[in-house]
């Protein structure tokens, strides 16, 4: 599985996210065009930072803006389409909810502050865009490096991180430690951006293969090198057994993706049309589980099993069916499963002869489970006049009858 590994061990803005993918290999174009289509201009330079080479953006506009509703109104006239906007507008609703929560206002009626400026909305359109353009199956990143110390405010000296990075770092679950200086590392920028493009969040490299390795650098001189870096590489498979190993199970395993997504304000009838769709298009499994939410709010948490080949396709199902803001994907998940076949058996009924499919599963050569398929039962049941679960039971006596022969 191709990816995307962010490695923030010196924190991360904006600015860095964005000249990081671009050094990585990002179309160029599509970021030029996606940040002037803000209303801002860009300039990208080489820069090193501790003897590291690196892309360096600067971004400029003399324009802010002042509400949600104008943010999302740029961001929806600007290039941006699909995946990109999405995440954009995800990483936007992500910063105007830490401020509305910071002081205690309605998310609607946020000013934004230090992030009000445009050339911040450039730094996520810019930056969603360049993810965008690389076409990696999963975005993967290491804990935050947030940083020490204090930082200078509008609002007067604030300890780091500060209160809008640090509630995203809070409500999104995102893994972070101090240091390794005493500096502002992480930004709410580079907070939201790193909540609404990132998939999964893990402790430590995972076992990768190294393609190629981006850093983007940061405005100002520290202690340690000012620099984010990432990495496309491969998630490499675990190594198998050795060969003639006859307990080895290889042959009933398979890798799958497990996505999620909390939802609320959802009907069940929406849910019900969404498992459906799901199913059409390839999914493995969906189940739908009752939770409870923030705020003791009543949601869903809906979970998706599919092969990575059909797991673009079933996220993006999930967040234009229930307006959700972003979906978790859990890769290369290790699926044991039995060996499966289909048989058709005959039901006699009051001199009527009656045709059903039933699933027979075997482990290792041995019979686990047969099952009878429901729509070929349901419609038994409607023309002969019986209850279902007296068809299922019996289509299922003969299925057993049948896997033995």
């Amino acid at each position: 599985m191709l990816a995307l590994l962010f490695d923030p061990n010196a924190g991360a803005a904006g600015d860095m996210i964005m000249a990081s993918l671009l050094d990585l290999g990002a179309d160029e174009k599509r970021v030029r065009k996606a940040v002037e289509s803000v209303g801002c201009s860009l300039e990208i330079a080489r820069e090193e930072k501790g003897h590291i080479a690196a892309t360096r953006v600067r971004v400029s506009s003399d324009r802010r803006y002042h509400s949600l509703e104008e943010a999302v109104s740029i961001l929806q006239g600007s290039s941006l389409e699909g995946e990109a906007l999405r995440r954009a507008l995800a990483a936007l609703d992500i910063l105007a909810e830490a401020e509305s929560r910071v002081h205690n206002i309605p998310k609607s009626r946020a000013h934004f502050h230090e992030v009000g400026a445009l050339d911040a909305l450039a730094d996520i359109a810019g930056s969603c865009e360049a993810a965008s353009s690389l076409e990696t199956e999963v975005i993967l990143s290491r804990p935050v490096s947030v940083g020490g110390g204090y930082v200078q405010s509008a609002h007067g000296l604030l300890p780091v991180p500060g209160p809008a990075a640090l509630e995203i770092l809070r409500a999104w679950d995102i893994p972070w430690m101090g240091g390794p200086v005493d500096d502002e590392l992480l930004t709410p920028t580079g907070a939201a951006l790193l909540a609404a493009i990132v998939d999964e969040f893990v402790p430590r490299f995972p076992l990768i293969e190294a393609e190629r390795v981006g850093y983007g650098a940061g405005s100002r001189d520290l202690a340690v090198p000012n620099l984010l870096r990432v990495l496309r590489a491969r998630l490499a498979p675990p190594a198998g057994r050795a060969a003639g190993d006859h307990n080895n199970p290889d042959q009933q395993k398979d890798q799958v993706v497990q996505l999620e997504s909390n939802v609320d304000d959802i009907t069940g009838e929406i849910l019900g049309h969404l498992i459906e769709q799901l199913m059409q298009a390839g999914a493995l499994d969906v189940t739908v589980s009752p939770a409870v939410m923030k705020k003791g709010r009543s949601g869903n948490i809906i979970r998706v099993i599919t092969s990575h080949e059909d797991m673009s396709n079933l996220a993006g199902m999930i967040v234009r069916e229930t307006g959700s803001l972003g979906v978790r994907v859990f890769p290369s998940l290790h699926r044991f499963v039995a060996e499966r076949e289909m048989k058709a058996v005959e039901l006699e009924i009051g001199g009527e002869t009656y045709k059903s499919a039933v699933k027979i599963s075997r482990m290792d050569g041995h019979l686990i489970n047969v099952k009878a398929e429901y729509e070929d039962c349901k419609g038994i049941a409607e023309r002969a006049g019986l209850p279902l679960r007296i068809v299922i039971r019996k289509v299922e006596e003969l299925g057993w009858r049948a896997a033995d022969l």
